[in-house]
């Protein structure tokens, strides 16, 4: 473990500028009186050596004070409390002068890598009512703790202390409990009636002017005046990132008579935890390394509830994520010349939220190779041009892509083969049986129209009679019905039909049934809707197929259906824009609504698309948080000037002439007061209800009710509080509670 020596000392130096008010009272009150108290040398003191005197500090004797806490107290972090201490063992002093006596102390607990040391510092002692104040610089003790930082009452303290400091203060607690008591006595004994009875007196009738006595002339006190208070002003927040906080550095003000001058700048109390805000950085995208990193910039949210900003964006390296292809939204290309089918991808990333991201748009895979893709006329039928008397070989491209097979639509490959009309093959058989007329005792021969395909004969027609060798007819008569008719959708046409026949004694004599004719009629394709694909942003065409002048007129083959080898049509890319969404997120008090990026398409058939591509910047609702005020109940403090001891201005004071010994002389007097107090807590709501930060609790004090010490013929005579029949206090009014929140910033 690293040396936590002088980082205690230092923690310890700054509880030690803490001294002793009377009462108790808030922390801020505290401490501000305490460091007040300690730059005043006490009435009485008789020149006590401070450890600020480099010359005479070294003539100081310290020594083991043992002390124990009066209860158990839980110690806070970093912030001092008021803690009343039992003296148990002062070296050097007599157990009389520490009986009854309450010493005053201030204490707290820091962390220090993580081990919990208490810190305490003395700052006077008291006994019924009398105080004396002690240079709490001189008077530290400093000690650790385990988890539970309570001070365990039967647990002796060991406070390290100037000895004579502390025992003067013990003895002149003890000569002013004495004076008490004996001015006590001198004024019941002047109350009882006349001195020896010879001569007439007032003192029955008047015991104050009775026991009063012309004082002395008074040398007035030429002691600078000098108070200190602890201030933000002039001194920086401190941006601790190993802490992830951000600490207002306070420094002490000290005036003195009218001049103020100022300490070094330090940690003060005020931290703010330090948060990392992504949603208004972008992402760094590296192409090359194929990673996208995400940003963030620190931020705090300091008491007003307001968002600080720290520093520029950077790059979060717990923070990566790899960018990959996605080829599931991008069509394949296909380059016919060089016989290869391109996979197409988008490269995307899913980010810190789960969404895709996309990066770039589709563009040839680096990551899949190109497939070989081959021409086959399988499955592709021969297109009849009769009139011309040629066919034409028709074939498809297939190929494969992650296992599945895919093929285009047929089309024409460029070859052509003739027609010929045959009745017998090339061994001299009859391609088609003759017909024989046994009535008129003829014969009819049939013949085909032939094409030679790879040296194979492949006949296009159905066996055709000879009509001109004898009276047989062709009609279509019973062979109207186009359902019945021969379709080829890889040839984009249809084929009538037809049947043969001959009169005999004025009858038709039919030779044959409806066959396919050499009546072409050509498809014809209507498109009658879409079927889209927005996944990859196509769409396919349903498509009607229909041939027209049947002898039904219009006929359709196939209706609203996806065709073979059908193309992808793409959608018409509209451009980027951004759209909010229903995702609503804080940052403390910043409320943020999210969008996304967009990308706006229109399909084939006129509707729109929209794409998210992406998450764009959050768009800032602003502030959302409110500053709720509460009040607790009421409480009192106080403040009694010790009657025996030169007063301190606690509560004001006010100013008057006397004249005595034939002089005028100026006093300034001091009075006895009380307040009324009450704890206000400023909490931070947000519109959701959430509590942002740490509720501030601080104590709103009223004007000072102040007891008057009437004396004004007798200054050194103070009266006790008793005289004015005890404590009472005034209201404190919402008027007053309103300023207060005015002026800690709170409105």
């Amino acid at each position: 473990m690293k040396p936590i020596l002088p980082v205690l000392l230092f923690l310890c130096a700054g509880l030690a500028a803490t001294s002793l008010p009377a009462h108790a009272q808030s922390p801020d009150e505290d401490l501000a009186a305490a460091r007040a108290a300690v730059t005043q040398t006490p009435s009485g003191s008789n020149g006590n050596v401070s450890s600020d005197d480099p010359d005479m500090a070294a003539m100081v004797k310290k020594v083991k004070i043992i002390t124990r806490s009066k209860s158990a107290t839980e110690l806070p972090e970093n912030t001092p409390i008021a803690l009343d201490l039992g003296l148990v063992d002062v070296p050097g002093a007599d157990s009389k002068l520490t009986e009854g006596v309450t010493a005053k102390a201030y204490a707290r607990y820091v962390k220090v890598e993580e081990q919990k040391v208490g810190q305490l510092v003395l700052s006077g002692v008291e006994k019924d009512g009398r105080a004396e104040a002690l240079n709490s610089d001189d008077f530290v003790a400093q000690f650790s703790l385990e988890n539970d930082p309570t001070l365990d009452p039967t647990a002796p303290i060991t406070i390290e202390g100037d000895q004579s400091e502390l025992i003067a203060a013990l003895k002149r607690l003890a000569v002013a409990g004495d004076e008490e008591t004996a001015s006590k006595k001198e004024v019941e004994e002047a109350g009882v009636g006349a001195s020896d009875g010879a001569v007439a007196s007032n003192a029955a009738s008047n015991p104050d002017a009775g026991s009063y006595t012309t004082p002395g002339a008074l040398e007035l006190d030429d002691t600078p005046q000098t108070s200190t208070r602890i201030t933000a002003e002039g001194c920086k927040m401190r941006i601790d990132l190993d802490q992830l906080q951000a600490i207002q550095q306070t420094r002490m003000a000290t005036t003195t008579d009218g001049e103020t001058s100022y300490g070094t700048c330090a940690d003060g109390d005020e931290r703010y935890k330090i948060n990392k805000s992504y949603s208004a950085c972008a992402y760094i995208e590296d192409l090359d390394a194929r990673t996208a990193t995400a940003s963030f910039l620190y931020y705090y949210t300091d008491g007003s509830g307001n968002r600080v900003e720290h520093g520029e964006c950077q790059p979060d390296p717990e923070a990566r994520f790899d960018i990959v292809e996605d080829s599931s939204a991008c069509r394949v290309s296909l380059d016919y010349d060089a016989g290869t089918v391109i996979t197409n991808a988008k490269l995307v990333y899913t980010n810190q939220n789960g969404r895709k991201i996309e990066v770039r748009d589709c563009s040839p895979s680096e990551d899949v190779a190109p497939a070989v893709m081959s021409a086959t006329s399988e499955g592709c039928d021969i297109r009849d041009d009769f009139d011309a008397g040629v066919s034409y070989q028709r074939h498809k491209y297939v190929y494969e892509l992650g296992g599945v097979s895919y093929s285009t639509a047929c089309t024409d490959s460029g070859t052509e083969f003739a027609h010929e009309t045959v009745y017998k093959t090339d061994g001299g058989d009859y391609v088609c049986t003759p017909l024989i007329n046994a009535n008129s005792k003829t014969v009819t021969l049939q013949s085909r129209v032939r094409i030679l395909v790879n040296g194979l004969e492949q006949f296009r027609t159905a066996c055709t009679p000879d009509t001109t060798s004898m009276d047989v007819v062709a009609t279509t008569e019973g062979c109207e019905d186009p359902a019945y008719w021969t379709h080829s959708l890889s040839a984009g046409q249809s084929y009538g039909s037809e049947r043969y026949y001959y009169f005999y004694d004025d009858k038709q004599e039919f030779i044959s049934d409806c066959q396919k004719s050499d009546q072409v009629y050509t498809h014809q394709v209507e498109i009658t809707g879409w079927q889209p694909h927005d996944d990859q942003l196509f769409a396919y065409a349903l498509s009607t197929v229909y041939i027209d002048g049947t002898p039904q007129g219009r006929y359709n083959i196939k209706t609203s259906e996806v065709l073979p080898g059908t193309a992808q049509t793409p959608y018409t890319y509209d451009g980027e824009t951004t759209a909010s969404t229903n995702e609503i997120t804080y940052e403390d008090c910043t409320k943020y609504q999210g969008q996304n990026r967009v990308k706006n398409y229109t399909r084939p058939d006129g509707t729109k698309y929209s794409l998210v591509v992406g998450e764009a910047d959050p768009v800032s609702l602003g502030d959302v948080c409110s500053v709720q005020i509460t009040w607790g109940p009421d409480y009192h403090d106080q403040w009694e000037n010790s009657v025996y001891s030169n007063p301190v201005n606690k509560c004001g004071s006010y100013s008057f002439d006397w004249q005595g010994d034939e002089r005028t002389e100026h006093y300034t007097d001091y009075y006895h007061c009380s307040w009324t107090l009450s704890n206000g807590t400023k909490t931070i709501v947000r519109d959701d209800g959430e509590i942002v930060g740490v509720p501030e609790t601080r104590a709103c004090r009223s004007d000072p009710k102040q007891f008057i010490r009437r004396e004004p013929h007798n200054p050194p005579f103070v009266r006790g509080i008793s005289w004015y029949g005890g404590w009472s206090y005034p209201a404190l009014t919402a008027v007053a509670k309103n300023n207060c929140a005015l002026t800690w910033g709170w409105q």
